[in-house]
């Protein structure tokens, strides 16, 4: 496929001045004042008013962004470190005052009441949550969370080992969890749990740091604890807690036995009489995908992909390399992970990842796309509320687009059997991965419920979580290590209780594949792009219905899910 060599064209600022320099506190304190003087007379200028605070949101968030992007990239250097930290605790930290001053403004408004219900009922609900949630004594306290955050990052990302003779990041030693070789594969484990363990009191005491601030914000809020605190700061109108302690039951009862089943085929392929941690990825025919050679093939080869599921998100994908906005590739210093950081302002979102040639780089690539892909639908949006979807709507975006892109993995693939295999991986991954999410919401509910724990109860508690949702591996002789293993989740430590929306998701994914499957093509993907459009202009649960979808966790859902798998995985030869 040919592609042209057209680059993203950032957009031009409708309120305020192009030349206007926000990485200055004074000049961003004076535009804040204006707006805070701005005289509201009518609906219309309410609506503009909001769309004013909408593109100062974008142009601050473009900044916040490019100096995220630019830490990531060298997590190593401690002066873009510093660079980012100074931003947003001299610039971005201030402006929130004035963010809840903005959102009283609309809130207080006789003219809120002359609004369209059905266009901006979505964004009272938002904004009258902002308002209940602001205590300008927790500005501090998360600019302090932000830094140590950042500091776990950090260290993380400059853990290394020498595997025959070679320095190697944890995450270029990935592919070797998957080497034929079991004694390879243990101690390749083995060098990166040790590797952890000599982090073990480090990051259980930055971690102690960080509960510390969150308990106290959620306090200055009136919570009696940081998870109930932590379930309305993100919105989560259209669920309860105990909605997702049900999910977790039913991942138990529906989920695990079809996995332990798998667990006892593996045993039986590989032909030994205990399935250990390091059994878990290998591959059971022995074979290992390697879907590129080189970054610039993966990521023509991801283009193409997408161009074939919808032209407009193939020359999409090609505009974001063109323009520089993608990083791939794994190195020495650079952090762990991978995200979609939507540039409100460059009208173009970057990728972040670190691709070392095994087939996950492939699903990655495309989930970040799914993202992508939203952040383009969402780009016109003005109003900036509407354009900052909850994570249980991002990663249905993204999630989905690993399966509407899954049968047409053999552009990386020309071997039909390498084609089957990471098709059928994926299916199975999908059901793989949610006791794993389980075990890390379950574990974060725990801590904040129990605040006053040690690290000993908190190490156990993980342990036995390990225990509960255990597909059929043995941790005999391994008890230590099965304790530290929540330390390599960086969400635990960097965004605290984001992680049970990729369950959700993936239970969303699911649903949208089994109906492009079963529903045709054509509708599924229609409403998948529905689904994009909306953004987060309106609730979760109706986004979801946009898409075609239950927003279910319950037992019954899961098992329809479960069983739509088994079917698929016949199908694949």
């Amino acid at each position: 496929m040919n592609y042209t060599d057209e680059k993203i064209v950032k957009r031009q600022r409708t309120f305020f001045s192009d030349d206007l320099d926000i990485t200055k506190w004074e000049n961003v304190e004076r535009e804040l004042k204006k707006l805070e003087a701005e005289k509201i007379n009518s609906a219309d200028d309410l609506i503009e008013f909001m769309e004013k605070t909408g593109e100062f949101d974008d142009m601050l968030g473009e900044e916040m962004a490019q100096r995220y992007i630019k830490m990531t990239c060298f997590a190593d250097d401690e002066e873009i470190e510093k660079q980012y930290n100074e931003f947003y605790s001299g610039v971005m930290a201030k402006v929130r005052p004035y963010e809840f001053k903005f959102n009283k403004k609309f809130y207080d408004s006789p003219f809120r009441q002359e609004l369209n219900e059905k266009e901006y009922g979505h964004l009272n609900q938002i904004i009258s949550n902002d308002i209940e949630l602001f205590r300008a004594e927790n500005i501090p306290l998360n600019v302090k969370e932000r830094e140590l955050a950042n500091k776990y990052g950090g260290s993380f990302s400059k853990l290394t080992v020498t595997y025959k003779g070679e320095e190697k990041t944890l995450s270029q030693l990935a592919p070797l969890m998957k080497d034929p070789d079991r004694k390879v594969r243990e101690e390749v484990w083995n060098l990166r749990i040790n590797a952890l363990m000599g982090k073990r009191a480090e990051f259980n005491q930055l971690f102690d740091e960080m509960k510390k601030l969150r308990i106290q914000q959620a306090k200055n809020t009136g919570f009696e604890n940081y998870r109930d605190y932590m379930h309305q700061r993100k919105g989560r109108f259209s669920y309860t807690p105990a909605d997702i302690y049900k999910f977790h039951d039913a991942v138990e009862k529906e989920v695990l036995p079809f996995l332990r089943e798998l667990s006892e085929e593996r045993k039986a392929k590989l032909g030994v009489d205990k399935l250990r941690p390091w059994d878990t990825l290998v591959d059971l025919d022995g074979k290992i995908l390697k879907p590129f050679k080189t970054i610039d093939e993966f990521v023509d080869k991801g283009i193409d992909i997408l161009y074939e599921i919808k032209p407009e998100f193939g020359i999409r994908l090609n505009l974001m390399k063109n323009s520089d906005l993608l990083d791939l590739e794994n190195r020495k210093g650079k952090a762990p992970g991978g995200y979609n950081y939507h540039l409100a302002e460059t009208g173009a979102p970057f990728i972040f990842m670190n691709a070392v040639g095994m087939h996950q780089n492939v699903v990655t690539l495309l989930h970040e796309a799914g993202h992508a892909m939203h952040s383009f639908a969402t780009n016109d949006f003005k109003i900036g509320a509407y354009k900052n979807t909850p994570s249980e709507v991002a990663e249905l975006a993204s999630m989905s687009m690993e399966f509407l892109s899954m049968n047409l993995w053999n552009k990386y693939y020309s071997d039909e059997a390498d084609f089957n295999k990471a098709r059928k991986d994926q299916m199975q991954g999908a059901l793989s991965f949610l006791p794993w999410c389980m075990i890390v919401d379950a574990f974060q509910h725990w801590i904040y419920l129990n605040p006053d724990h040690t690290v000993e109860e908190r190490e156990d508690f993980f342990a036995s979580l390990m225990d509960r949702f255990n597909t059929g591996v043995d941790w005999s002789g391994l008890e230590d290590f099965k304790k530290i293993m929540w330390l390599f989740q960086l969400h635990i430590f960097e965004v605290p209780f984001y992680y049970i929306e990729y369950g959700m998701s993936q239970l969303g994914a699911l649903s949208v594949y089994k109906n492009y499957k079963l529903s045709g093509k054509e509708e599924a993907l229609q409403k998948y792009e529905n689904f994009l459009a909306l953004g987060y202009s309106k609730p979760v649960n109706e986004l979801y219905e946009a898409a075609g979808l239950k927003f279910d966790f319950s037992a019954q859902y899961v098992k329809k899910l479960v069983d739509f798998v088994r079917e698929e995985l016949k199908e694949i030869k």
